[in-house]
Order: C-alpha cells, then structure tokens, then sequence
C-alpha cells in the first residue's frame, strides 16, 4: 500500500519533501542561496551584516533578488538504453515582510528509444510575515504539464494564512493551510474547477556552513469529491561544493500521488535525483 494512501485513510498527512528530481536536475526555488547567505554571514561581524530589503513600494519588488539554473542527466547503452535529463531556472527573494520565488522546469525521459517522461512545470510563491508575528499569509500558483496523465494540462491556484513554528540559525518549520483549486484540461481533463483544501509543511536544517536538509509535504483533499484527494512531497540534501562559483550539489526526492488518476494510470509517481546548481 503507497504510503500516501495510508496517510489519506487516516487522515493524516505524513512525509516530506522542498527544494530541487530519477536521472534528472530540477528546478527548485533557489533556497541554495540561503547556503551562500549563512557562510557569509557566519564570516561577517554581527554588526555588519547586510539587512534584508523591504517592499514599501513596487519598485522595491524588483530588487534583491537571487536566481538559479539547475541540469541534471543520466543514461545507459547496451543490454537496456535510456537517457533522462532534468533542467530549470528560478527566482528567489527575501525580504523583511515576504518571501517569494518563481520558476520553470522540464523533465524527459526515454527508454529503449520510446519516450518515458514529458513533465514540465511553472510556478509561483510568496508568504507574507505579520510585524512581530509567527502568522503570516501565503499564495501559490502552479502551472503543469505532463504527457503521462490523464490530463495534458493542471492548473492550480491556493491562498490562506502559515505559521512559524521554528526559525533560528540552524532551522526553519513552517505549516499552511489555504484553501483553492484545480483545472485539468486537454487529454482526458474534465475541463471544470475542483476546489480544494491544502495543509502543507516546510522543513529546512543547516548541517553546516555548507550543508542542508530539506523537505516539503502538501496535501490536497478535495472538497466536492470527499475522500479523493492529491499529495506532494520533495526533499533532500544540499551541499555547497565551489564557493567562489556559488555552485551547489542536489540530491534528493520528488513523490506525487493521487487517488484517483484515470484509467491504466498508476496513483504514484517517485523520483529521486541528483543535480548540480549555480545561484548568481
């Protein structure tokens, strides 16, 4: 039994999964950042360090930014050929008062010369920090493609209030809950909205100056076809290789499930992936 199964029985979400994809690179936020901002930071008199910038006006939005491209690839010849390749580029900004980050990234596969793999994804994110406050206010908007569905194309749009249940030097824990929906279309897609719930957690723990833990969980229940519903994991580990040229090693994991994903369609999709990363 999928362990996302057992977690929707009962009612609960358990797991993990954040940043970063089998032989593949994928986009993930451009949290690897955050790696080359703490080295510094660790290396900088308390007094001097660089204050975050802040969004009073949207001319402020457009500056601060760190962004990211990413590309990982494996292949095989002989008794068995397959070649499989996973790239994208992103966006992140920290601010005082909000966190956002953009990107896009494209998945493919192929095996014995027969295509295994065409997933492509955009997406978008901010969470708003309240003055003083653990709350705060998030919105996320994804954009997705895969040829392997029973639907061609996924659009998904959530919005509701976070939570930080830990920040310091070392760890991060947030939890969210929002509400909002999807539209399939093309393929099989039943070309209507389905609203939805959504609970999500992330988890971020330095190991080191140039070590960290990552993982994000995110659960989907439906809210007008009780008890489907759709999950998402991502998790791994990051490692600052080369300082000077900011490039990071990825290794981790990508796991979607859902209960109901059309005929002769398995419910989950795995990945684990390694990949190398450059912020500027």
């Amino acid at each position: 039994m999928s362990v996302w199964k057992a977690a929707g029985m009962a009612g609960v979400v358990v797991g993990g999964a954040a940043w970063g994809d089998v032989g593949a690179a994928s986009l993930s936020y451009a949290g690897s950042g955050a790696s080359v901002a703490s080295a510094i930071a660790a290396a900088t008199p308390e007094d001097a360090k660089p204050e975050l910038p802040t969004t009073e006006g949207f001319s402020d939005f457009w500056n601060g930014w760190k962004r990211n491209v990413e590309l990982g690839f494996n292949g095989a010849e002989g008794n068995s050929d397959n070649f499989s390749i996973r790239g994208g580029i992103g966006a992140k900004r920290e601010a005082k008062d909000m966190v956002t980050a953009a990107g896009l990234n494209y998945k493919y596969a192929q095996q014995d010369d027969e295509k295994s793999q065409s997933r492509g994804e955009a997406f978008a994110k901010s969470d708003y920090v309240f003055d003083e406050s653990k709350w705060g206010f998030f919105w996320q908007a994804k954009l997705e493609y895969d040829e392997f569905q029973a639907w061609d194309w996924r659009a998904s749009i959530f919005l509701g209030p976070s939570y930080m249940f830990i920040k310091d030097e070392r760890t991060l824990l947030r939890g969210r809950a929002g509400v909002g929906g999807s539209y399939e279309f093309g393929g099989e897609g039943d070309e209507e909205f389905h609203p939805e719930a959504m609970l999500g957690v992330d988890w971020e723990h330095k190991l080191t100056e140039r070590q960290k833990l990552f993982l994000t969980v995110e659960w989907y229940p439906s809210l007008d076809e009780w008890p489907d519903y759709r999950a998402y994991a991502k998790g791994g580990w990051e490692i600052l290789v080369d300082p000077e040229a900011n490039m990071f090693l990825k290794l981790g994991f990508e796991d979607r499930y859902d209960i109901s994903p059309g005929d002769g369609r398995k419910k989950n999709d795995f990945e684990y992936f390694g990949m190398i990363s450059w912020v500027f």
